[in-house]
């Protein structure tokens, strides 16, 4: 039980009793918006004891239908109960967002330290991807990320980073492409893709903010 010995803190958090259905989903969307962690159920952080719960038989599937119908983008964390001297404890491993800001009900929630509290707006400005919403999977998004920071990304380069064929990685990065999302340059093997320039007016309207 390595989770008590470390505390709660910034990637963990305890919970005695399996609290409402607003404070789960107010936690992983939290937990999805910062650097993931694990919500522990059956701990008690204030005197370090195991206390175990009642989990009904339907638990797992109560945690997805809150991940799915009550987060935004939907959060399916990993789901396992433990038990360790005949009580019960559920760990719920939820991973960094792909796809921030997550909220609940219309709001999102940031893990500062041992709190999740609501995000301010420059918080949710920095948290924010600007290819959430575009229908994309996790990796053209990390694709994306990759062109932005390398300058460029190669059809070679998205096999070896992800394990996809020739042909997969083609397919991928060309729908980046209809998307407008990346520029192609060169062409046969010295094919590379780009990020497009930014618009004059959105460098205007960024110089603006930062007034």
């Amino acid at each position: 039980m390595d989770f008590l010995g470390q505390g709660e803190g910034q990637s963990v958090e305890f919970e005695k009793f399996i609290p409402s259905d607003d404070d789960i989903a107010r936690e992983l969307v939290a937990f999805s918006n910062s650097d993931g962690g694990k919500i522990i159920y059956g701990l008690d952080d204030k005197n370090k004891h195991l206390t175990g719960i009642e989990a009904p038989a339907d638990f797992k599937e109560k945690i997805e239908s809150i991940g799915k119908n009550r987060c935004a983008p939907k959060i399916m964390p990993e789901i396992d109960v433990l038990e360790k001297a005949g009580k019960k404890i559920v760990i719920l491993s939820v991973t960094e967002g792909d796809e921030k800001p997550y909220r609940t009900d219309d709001i999102v929630y940031f893990r500062d330290g041992k709190e999740s509290r609501p995000a301010n707006e420059k918080e949710i400005k920095s948290i924010t991807s600007p290819w959430s919403g575009k229908g994309l999977n996790k990796r053209q998004i990390r694709a994306l990320q990759l062109a932005s920071e390398h300058n460029n990304l190669t059809n070679r380069e998205y096999r070896e980073a992800f394990g996809v064929s020739h042909k997969t990685a083609h397919l991928e990065l060309t729908m980046l492409v209809d998307k407008k999302l990346l520029l192609t340059q060169g062409s046969g093997r010295s094919t590379c893709y780009v990020l497009p320039l930014p618009k004059e007016e959105d460098i205007d309207e960024e110089m603006e903010e930062e007034k």
